[in-house]
């Protein structure tokens, strides 16, 4: 019995809205509570990359995250030995976004949804697949039958 992955518990305050600034230099990101703020795919709307990477970089509610070039991370084998074939490279955008720790992206309507107001404390929810050691150490059980 195995796993593919596992799990941590988003807290609400650990769900983080994309500044408008960033916002801005997007055509498309790939966001969500459930698995998809925790490895964010992010496309840039034309020749605005360095732009997104820069006001990235200088975001204090990002500095859990790893904002990495797609070309970056299939270099380093995130998305296994070999590259991505070409329509599957073209859907990955040009940034990804992986945290270090249980914070997580989310939508505006998320955010809305789960976050904490003034009339709710918030609600947790479970999420996977970045780099903390709940999510990338998983057991392994071997039952032998008759053993």
């Amino acid at each position: 019995v195995t796993a593919d992955h596992g799990h941590v518990t988003v807290e609400p305050d650990d769900m983080v809205v994309l500044p408008q600034r960033l916002l801005d230099c997007l055509e498309y990101a790939n966001v969500g509570v459930h698995g998809k703020g925790r490895h964010a795919f992010f496309h840039c709307r034309s020749g605005r990359q360095e732009e997104f990477q820069q006001a990235w970089d200088v975001e204090p509610s990002l500095s859990s995250f790893i904002l990495l070039p797609i070309d970056v991370a299939v270099e380093e084998g995130l998305f296994g030995p070999d590259a991505p074939l070409p329509p599957a490279r073209a859907r990955m955008g040009d940034f990804l976004g992986l945290s270090t720790t249980a914070k997580t992206l989310v939508s505006p309507k998320e955010a809305s949804r789960f976050g904490k107001s003034e009339t709710s404390p918030g609600l947790k929810q479970g999420a996977h697949g970045s780099l903390t050691p709940a999510e990338m150490r998983i057991p392994w059980c071997l039952w032998v039958p008759g053993a």
